[in-house]
């Protein structure tokens, strides 16, 4: 009777090891595939076939996988949002043109625009199109992002005018609307229950912080990065929260990456307080992210450092968020990758190379 008991702890101990989520990278690159990495180690796990020239990718908790990718065999600047199935390996075109990937924070939708000609929404698990979000209402170009509780979406435009406006998603109605200066190019990002604008414009920047309610835009504050570039350069800059930290950082690997014009350009990432906008340090300058993101808990960061302009030079990080010690590093094939971290379950981890199968 004993072993038969030892025997039925060891079958649910087992069982129950298969149902925990895994917290996972999922890489996507122009060659056409979808990696998958230990979000630890950084070890390969498994990869999967889709089409040529992924550029972006963004996961929803129940095994989809929402992909921006060049329309083959043609690639010129246009490009479609797919979903690919992890459990039937099916992959689905559902519009086109689009500019991002958004998804909600609950995994039930999938926000995507193809212009400013307002906001368009699609049910996660149905793939089906859900009612939209008018030009009427929302006519600008957005960098999209969900309140924490999913009741609110914020979308910071730069085109055609710079604003921050708020949507109650459920109305699918604007509820706020916040006009910003002119000449900045503007980003915002969640940090803790608030929302944080960051403009930025030839050697300087300011920071404003919006209410979780979207009620009032705060008094701002004045940001001065050492290393900004000139007047006369172009650059992009993107910026993400890492628990209760802001960090600003350049972005590489684009159209407005310095190193084509400038030698020894600095990267790394900023650590600023949000409520000064005082730099509080200055992590891996030695890197040059094009991509970063936070874990969780905030505690650490992921970045793809690109060595050149080419992409010729590709590593995957896991850095320690607070000071930015480097825990681990893998490099990457030479291509144009995309990284999102998502947790699935073990029976949607890929163990081997996967031909995606296309669905109407």
């Amino acid at each position: 009777m004993k072993r038969l008991w030892l025997a039925i702890l060891l079958l649910v101990s087992l069982v129950a090891a298969e149902s925990q989520d895994r917290p996972v990278l999922l890489g996507a690159h122009r060659a056409g595939r979808v990696e998958v990495f230990d979000a630890d180690t950084l070890q390969p796990l498994g990869s999967v076939v889709v089409l040529p020239n992924a550029d972006r990718i963004s996961s929803a908790s129940n095994g989809i996988l929402f992909l921006r990718q060049g329309l083959p065999p043609d690639y010129k600047g246009c490009c479609a949002l797919y979903a690919f199935d992890l459990k039937t390996r099916n992959m689905t075109r559902l519009l086109q043109p689009v500019l991002g990937i958004t998804v909600s924070p609950d995994g039930q939708h999938v926000v995507t625009q193809r212009g400013n000609i307002g906001i368009e929404v699609f049910d996660a698990h149905t793939l089906r199109p859900e009612t939209s979000i008018p030009r009427s209402t929302a006519p600008g170009i957005y960098g999209l992002s969900f309140s924490p509780d999913g009741q609110l979406l914020f979308g910071t435009s730069n085109f055609p005018s710079r604003a921050v406006d708020i949507f109650s998603f459920k109305d699918r109605r604007l509820v706020g609307r916040f006009a910003l200066p002119e000449g900045f190019t503007i980003r915002g990002a969640w940090v803790g229950d608030a929302y944080y604008v960051y403009g930025y414009r030839k050697a300087g920047g300011e920071l404003w912080r919006v209410k979780a309610d979207g009620s009032e835009l705060e008094t701002r504050a004045q940001i001065d990065l050492p290393h900004a570039a000139p007047e006369c350069q172009l650059y992009d800059l993107g910026v993400l929260a890492a628990g209760r930290r802001l960090l600003v950082f350049e972005q590489f690997g684009g159209k407005g990456d310095r190193r084509g014009r400038s030698k020894d350009v600095p990267g790394g990432a900023f650590l600023v307080d949000p409520q000064t906008g005082k730099q509080m340090a200055h992590l891996a300058p030695e890197l040059h992210f094009a991509q970063l993101i936070s874990s969780a808990d905030g505690k650490e960061l992921f970045g793809i450092d690109v060595g050149n302009m080419n992409w010729s030079s590709v590593s995957l990080v896991r850095l320690k968020a607070e000071t930015g010690e480097v825990l681990a590093r893998r490099e990457l094939s030479p291509d144009v990758w995309s990284f999102d971290l998502a947790n699935l379950s073990q029976e949607l981890l890929l163990s081997s190379a996967t031909q995606a199968r296309a669905s109407k």
